[in-house]
């Protein structure tokens, strides 16, 4: 019986991972690119929140400007703005060479009481500690401008 749920849950996998692309094919959609990264980052001047934040992200950019995939940011408590903001990307665009994501998720403060919210991240610079670069925006409000400092955020074209 175990090898069998575990035959089971191989195979849903499987067809998770298989199912996305073929599905993104038959809405007439290719895959762009994938991002993904995690790790720390320090907010720098120029937005409302200060501090270091953990982060991670995942997501497929698709031919239609549509994205699939989750961002995650969570805030240290001791940051003026602690919390944990994170949701699905929705879309993506380019402003120059800037790429922007559009994202519904929710934000927990220190009420602990998840609140819905839509937000974008733009990505102005792929890579590692001192060079991944991205920033943080509810609405018109720049919150986070943050710069890696350990891990990495990656561009991986189709």
């Amino acid at each position: 019986m175990k090898r069998l749920i575990g035959v089971s849950v191989f195979v849903g996998v499987l067809v998770l991972v298989f199912a996305g692309p073929v599905g993104a094919a038959s809405q007439g959609r290719t895959v762009v690119a994938r991002i993904s990264g995690g790790g720390t980052a320090e907010m720098q001047a120029g937005g409302l929140a200060q501090g270091i934040s953990h982060w991670g992200a995942g997501v497929t950019l698709y031919s239609d400007g549509t994205a699939s995939g989750q961002i995650d940011c969570v805030d240290q408590h001791g940051d003026n703005f602690p919390g944990n903001i994170f949701g699905e990307v929705t879309s993506w665009s380019m402003e120059g060479t800037t790429v922007v994501l559009n994202v519904v998720g929710k934000f927990v403060g220190q009420g602990g009481h998840p609140e819905a919210t839509a937000f974008t991240v733009k990505i102005q610079q792929f890579g590692g500690a001192g060079q991944g670069r991205w920033t943080l925006e509810v609405g018109p409000f720049l919150f986070c401008v943050e710069v890696v400092t350990s891990g990495q955020i990656a561009y991986r074209p189709a």
